[in-house]
């Protein structure tokens, strides 16, 4: 175990070593042909739901920020993380010109009995349900959700591939997670009810995102848990090889990273690039924005976010 332990760790750490370097871009944004005058436009930073990266949100809004000041055009990210009522109120105010935010969570906070369930139908409930004079931009193609994660030995050792997998040997195992998962329906109760799948313990551990060591993800390696619920736009499931065991039932709902905008302060051109930035942000970049953030490299998260973009092609480095 202590070999399979150093192994994994070592290989961590080489990964978050690795994507520090970034290789030269191959697409870039265009500039666009605001004047200088145009005004400075407002992004607020989203909170990150239970259990993601408490940085996710801020970061997401750093990048959206990069990609428009590498455009030329002036933008600013609110210090405070928002709620999603908070978000839509300082829309609706006309406080704010961009809200990025989690497709779900924005739906919710606008209509709490929704009964929309996959990643399309809730976008296209949350454009119905959007107040006048706010647009709902393409939602990125990355997906946020809860996620059943197991070390490759124990897949192996109980054969896991599945929740239903995991509900025949349940009562043998422990499983940790953050609070949230506990709280939730469609987190403890919901494996309980819907997979007859209850642990023979849940642990609570609260991942940490800083570069401090990830109690969860220690407790995965060691095999003092071995089950553990890791969002899916967490680099730990791919830079430790876990397996993610399919939830066949959908016991738990995904979410898009969604933008929503003041139509009126934000020009077609401005839209364009936000959109294209969406397009880039699928679930393995949104993982590796989170690898980079934690990265000490980087000096903060708007340098974060420029490398990420730097990454993927959508901005030129300096010369």
């Amino acid at each position: 175990m202590r070999k399979r332990l150093v192994a994994a760790l070592s290989a961590y750490m080489v990964l978050g070593t690795l994507v520090a370097c970034t290789p030269e871009p191959i697409v870039t944004i265009p500039s666009n042909s605001l004047s200088a005058e145009a005004p400075e436009l407002t992004i607020s930073a989203p909170l990150s739901p239970s259990g993601v990266n408490a940085k996710e949100g801020a970061l997401v809004a750093q990048v959206y920020a990069a990609a428009l000041k590498a455009a030329g055009i002036k933008a600013v990210v609110e210090a405070t993380p928002a709620t999603p009522q908070d978000q839509l109120s300082g829309l609706a105010a006309g406080n704010g010109d961009i809200a990025p935010g989690y497709s779900r969570e924005l739906l919710t906070a606008l209509a709490p009995s929704t009964t929309a369930e996959t990643p399309t139908e809730v976008i296209s409930a949350l454009k119905d349900a959007v107040p006048e004079g706010i647009s709902v931009l393409d939602a990125a193609k990355s997906q946020d959700v809860d996620n059943l994660v197991v070390t490759a030995a124990t897949a192996e050792k109980y054969q896991l591939k599945s929740i239903e997998d995991l509900a025949k040997v349940c009562d043998k195992l422990l499983l940790g997670g953050p609070a949230g998962f506990q709280e939730k329906g469609r987190g403890l109760a919901g494996l309980g009810s819907d997979y007859n799948c209850v642990p023979k313990k849940y642990v609570t551990l609260e991942p940490l995102f800083d570069g401090s060591r990830d109690d969860l993800l220690w407790a995965l390696l060691r095999d003092d848990i071995q089950v553990a619920d890791i969002h899916s736009s967490a680099p730990a499931i791919a830079d430790n090889a876990l397996v993610s065991l399919t939830d066949t039932k959908h016991l738990f709902l995904a979410q898009n990273v969604v933008l929503l905008i003041d139509k009126n302060k934000v020009p077609a051109e401005v839209q364009d690039i936000l959109n294209k930035v969406s397009g880039a942000l699928s679930t393995e970049e949104l993982a590796n924005l989170n690898r980079l953030a934690q990265d000490r490299y980087f000096g903060d998260l708007s340098e974060v976010a420029t490398a990420w973009l730097i990454q993927v092609g959508l901005v030129k480095a300096s010369s």
